[in-house]
């Protein structure tokens, strides 16, 4: 593969990963959901598709319609169980650039809201970065200057990234395991994520929260795993039942996130699929913020050579 054409697939390598590819099966809307609970129906709980939340003060969608630039930094209540619908697009930009889109998914086609954006960049030294920001009118000027969030990988292979937010920190990092060459096994996820409820630990210039969570100083650290998909063996494809059938197609991407409660159960917590060429479904809940889900659905489109 020339340089040129691994940036060519760098963004959506599904091609080069078919025995690696996810099959999403159909969700039973009649099955009740692993991370929902029966809530009983009263004046504090709420049954309409935007707001579930026992917290009155947080509507989704007025913050989203009226208040974009505060929504996409605030994380979902607790309390709020259903999963917060919305669709990343790929856009292609010449031969070896993309773009990513975030939209909020309202009640049709119609009604989707922006949120964010971003570009991919490839610096000298092999390493990518994407530049994120909140302005669709400048995506393809997204840059390091006039970003308002980064995305940076810290490895040439692709396999661990570091989220730096609005400030500057620090909140979230994802790390990719390194398959085996010729292993047909999926790939499995570790995102290290800030617990919301406490502020983030400052860090020194060369230090990364992966850093001190490998050496055990990082107690404040949440760490999320994926789920593991389910191998078919007359099949012979693995498969995820990935909730209320948004994702389409079969794909390495496809992965669902899990969170251990108070209860020791495990709650999934974000999930990302292929709905077709440019389009993949996001959806999240508590403890992410839109920004963050954004940032780990990037991670997402690099191509990981298998060692």
């Amino acid at each position: 593969i020339t340089n040129e054409d691994h940036h060519d697939i760098d963004d959506d390598d599904d091609q080069l990963n078919v025995e690696h590819k996810i099959v999403p099966t159909i969700y039973n809307t009649t099955e009740t959901e692993p991370h929902k609970k029966d809530v009983p129906l009263t004046q504090e709980s709420s049954t309409t598709q935007i707001i579930e939340s026992n917290d009155l003060n947080f509507d989704i969608e007025y913050l989203i319609k009226k208040e974009p630039e505060k929504y996409i930094y605030t994380p979902i209540p607790k309390d709020y169980l259903s999963l917060v619908h919305c669709t990343v697009k790929c856009n292609k930009e010449g031969l070896i650039s993309k773009t990513f889109s975030l939209y909020f998914d309202g009640q049709n086609e119609n009604d989707r809201t922006f949120l964010l954006t971003a570009r991919k960049h490839l610096k000298i030294d092999g390493h990518s970065e994407y530049f994120i920001g909140n302005d669709e009118k400048s995506l393809k000027n997204l840059n390091d200057e006039n970003s308002i969030a980064k995305l940076k990988g810290i490895n040439l292979t692709g396999t661990e990234y570091v989220f730096y937010n609005q400030n500057n920190q620090q909140s979230v990092a994802i790390i990719y395991n390194t398959h085996i060459f010729g292993s047909k096994e999926p790939r499995n996820i570790t995102v290290l994520l800030y617990n919301v409820e406490k502020p983030i630990h400052p860090l020194k210039e060369n230090e990364t929260i992966i850093g001190e969570w490998r050496a055990g100083h990082a107690t404040d650290l949440i760490e999320i795993k994926n789920k593991t998909p389910v191998y078919n063996k007359e099949s012979k494809v693995y498969s995820l039942k990935l909730l209320e059938n948004r994702v389409k197609q079969p794909s390495h991407k496809n992965f669902q996130l899990l969170i251990t409660n108070g209860d020791r159960e495990e709650d999934i917590i974000m999930q990302f699929g292929r709905i077709d060429d440019n389009n993949f479904a996001l959806d999240y809940r508590y403890p992410l913020t839109a920004m963050q889900a954004f940032a780990i659905a990037l991670s997402s489109f690099h191509n990981r050579f298998r060692t």
